[in-house]
């Protein structure tokens, strides 16, 4: 009797470990899970945090821009907003032009352009000088660079079989814009044509200087692009619309042919920039969230 008045015991007791094991286990887990979903909570938030602050630092970014109109008079590009608080993190901004302006006169005689940055233009290359190719306006190949000139020039130079325009003056002030080529056929569309969004997309040769979003201009038409992507020597534009605020000559053309950025028309805008905000939110021990905002802008 006394025997399994022993054996209860010892099977009470074994019940109860493993009783005491279990609670133990299921503490243990939901300690866990209510630390993982805080967790998870803090990250959405500071996520969400990062975001309004990146938002914060584009706007901040677009009101200077707006109060000065001197865009492409920078000596930089990209023009770097550093680090700035805004509520709950930081915001760093930087902003990438597609042109630049003269800062000297160029003459027939010129054997360097000066300009008031070379920054983001590849080492050897085309620029086109002025707006209109057709009546005012000049190709120009370079092999050199310094911070702000080119130098190694061939004047009045052809691209794609499109005439250099004429070997002219052009004032100090006036555009200099990137040129490339197109990397593959670009379908006609009609001459009268007007904005018209294209499932297609465009081919174009790399260019440091062209925006990752933005405009550009293929002999009369300009066509903008929303998105862009660069892969085996070709870059990829997406979000096409056609036509915009220009016709189309009606006439296909094949690879090698000139392309360059926003152009003016005579029709706003003919200005653009392509900003990309980011904003950073916390830090060690709990980590931190970053998010990026990014904007065409336009005047």
């Amino acid at each position: 009797m006394t025997g399994l008045v022993h054996d209860e015991r010892g099977a009470s007791l074994v019940a109860a470990i493993f009783l005491l094991v279990v609670v133990a286990f299921l503490g243990t887990t939901v300690v866990s899970l209510m630390s993982t979903q805080t967790m998870t909570s803090f990250g959405e938030t500071q996520s969400t945090q990062a975001l309004y602050v990146a938002e914060g630092g584009s706007e901040f970014t677009q009101r200077a821009l707006a109060q000065n109109l001197n865009w492409y008079r920078s000596a930089t590009d990209p023009i770097v907003t550093p680090a700035t608080a805004l509520g709950a993190g930081t915001f760093a901004v930087n902003t990438n032009l597609p042109a630049t302006l003269l800062r000297r006169r160029v003459t027939p005689a010129s054997l360097d352009i000066s300009v008031f940055t070379t920054a983001r233009f590849p080492g050897t290359g085309y620029i086109q000088l002025g707006d209109d190719i057709t009546t005012n306006a000049e190709f120009v190949r370079y092999t050199g660079t310094t911070a702000t000139t080119f130098t190694g020039l061939t004047r009045d130079d052809t691209i794609g079989g499109v005439n250099g325009g004429a070997v002219g003056t052009f004032l100090r002030g006036t555009r200099v814009y990137p040129v490339t080529t197109l990397a593959a056929n670009l379908a006609p569309v009609a001459a009268a044509c007007t904005p018209t969004p294209s499932a297609a997309t465009i081919q174009i040769n790399p260019h440091s200087k062209f925006l990752a979003a933005g405009t550009i201009v293929v002999e009369t038409e300009e066509i903008t692009y929303t998105g862009s992507s660069t892969a085996g020597g070709v870059t990829t534009l997406t979000g096409i619309v056609r036509c915009v605020n220009s016709q189309s000559s009606g006439t296909p053309h094949g690879p090698g042919y000139p392309v360059t950025t926003l152009l003016v028309d005579g029709v706003t805008p003919d200005y653009q920039t392509f900003l990309s905000s980011t904003g950073a939110v916390g830090g060690a021990p709990l980590g931190s969230a970053t998010r990026v905002v990014q904007k065409t802008v336009q005047r």
